[in-house]
């Protein structure tokens, strides 16, 4: 099978196991890196400035930019930077075209083709407006084959806008396939080996407890409410400290959140860390290669989701599964889904600072909680391979193309 990924957000990495990548990005490499193991003809592509090709274990990978000459033309409400992704598509004979967070098909309407969602569908809008905004939505939406969800929170989102479409609205084939963790994560000793190279780096003794976030410095994401909640743990218990591992670049589109930019909201969590920063306790690590992550889960002892948006499904929660780590994460989207609470993490209230500073405090004082849940969180990743999401994409795709 000839299948071509397009990512419609993000930027897709030239060394995937090095550069920064977002989840969208992940999800769509690790699916099509099995898919060519197995056999199939992969290229990933995504928009950029600069056309460019390269290859990743056998996956074809290509940035598209837009026609010179058209770059800044439309024609009604089709954008003309689209025309390089429809040539693509012509020319590359595709079997199927997945699409990730791409909802334009003008150009290849007939093509066999299937949509994922990684995020939360017209969640950036109010519910009047998103009811306004459905019939549309669902004209774009409806001309794939399937919709693909990451959880039960985006199908459910995906049908309320099916269903406030309009009796006419094209047919919706919603179908969950959750994202996974690479089956192969550092092994016990590894494990054991990386955590006690990272945490003598750090300068950290065993009794030391560390609270690792992983992820954009967004206000979406909450690293600053993390950031005044450790303050104050950091304040009370000498043997505290937090690890940041992550930057802007993680999120390539706008800020929405309090209207904050970017360098604003970095700025403030250094400003409130200042004093832990100066003490060594908290640790910004920058954006840590995917290929070195997890030996960072592994130096962990408590991983951290504070966000604030409506977060779809959770990639880095399942990474720390893997490593064995309990999560404290603000409930929100597609979180309960993967977080028991008290039986792997504990959720607190989406943002509850005090409830987030409480839950850091017990988890910290009580090492015996800690080994329980994070017992049950390691049991977590192994109903979430990437090799499971792939069979039931192929499940999809046979589907699609018997129809």
């Amino acid at each position: 099978m000839k299948v071509l990924h397009f990512l419609g957000i993000g930027r897709l990495p030239k060394r995937p196991m090095i550069d920064a990548t977002g989840g969208t990005e992940r999800s769509a490499l690790e699916i099509a890196r099995i898919q060519a193991r197995r056999g199939h003809d992969v290229t990933v592509a995504s928009n950029a400035e600069e056309n460019w090709q390269g290859t990743w274990e056998g996956v074809r990978l290509m940035h598209i930019a837009p026609y010179s000459w058209v770059k800044f033309l439309s024609l009604g409400k089709v954008r003309w930077p689209h025309l390089p992704l429809a040539m693509l598509v012509r020319s590359g004979r595709f079997d199927l075209v997945h699409l990730h967070e791409n909802l334009n098909t003008r150009f290849f309407a007939r093509q066999p083709k299937v949509m994922h969602f990684h995020n939360d569908p017209l969640g950036h809008l109010n519910a009047a407006e998103a009811a306004r905004a459905a019939p549309e939505y669902w004209a774009h939406v409806g001309k794939s084959a399937a919709q693909i969800a990451v959880s039960e929170f985006v199908v459910g989102r995906l049908r309320l806008a099916h269903g406030q479409a309009g009796p006419n609205a094209a047919p919706a084939n919603i179908v969950r396939v959750p994202g996974g963790v690479r089956s192969k994560v550092l092994e016990s000793e590894r494990r054991k080996q990386e955590r006690a190279r990272i945490r003598q780096n750090l300068g950290l003794k065993e009794t030391d407890v560390l609270f690792l976030f992983a992820g954009a410095l967004r206000p979406e994401k909450g690293v600053e409410l993390l950031a005044r909640a450790f303050a104050r743990l950091s304040h009370e218990n000498a043997n505290a400290f937090l690890a940041i591992a992550g930057g802007t670049k993680l999120w390539v589109e706008e800020g929405w959140l309090w209207g904050k930019t970017l360098d604003t909201t970095e700025q403030q969590v250094l400003n409130i860390l200042a004093p832990a920063i100066s003490a060594k306790r908290a640790l910004m690590l920058g954006i840590v290669p995917p290929v070195d992550i997890d030996a960072y889960y592994a130096a962990s002892d408590v991983f951290i989701l504070p966000s604030m948006f409506q977060e779809t499904f959770g990639l880095v929660l399942l990474e720390a599964f893997s490593a064995g780590l309990p999560v404290i994460a603000f409930k929100s989207g597609g979180i309960p889904e993967l977080v028991d609470h008290r039986t792997n993490g504990i959720i607190v209230a989406q943002g509850d600072e005090e409830g987030l500073y409480q839950s850091m405090r017990e988890l910290m004082s009580d090492p015996d909680l800690r080994s329980r849940l994070g017992a049950a969180a390691g049991s977590v990743p192994a109903n979430f391979t990437w090799e499971s999401t792939v069979d039931r994409l192929e499940t999809v795709y046979h589907g699609v193309l018997n129809r």
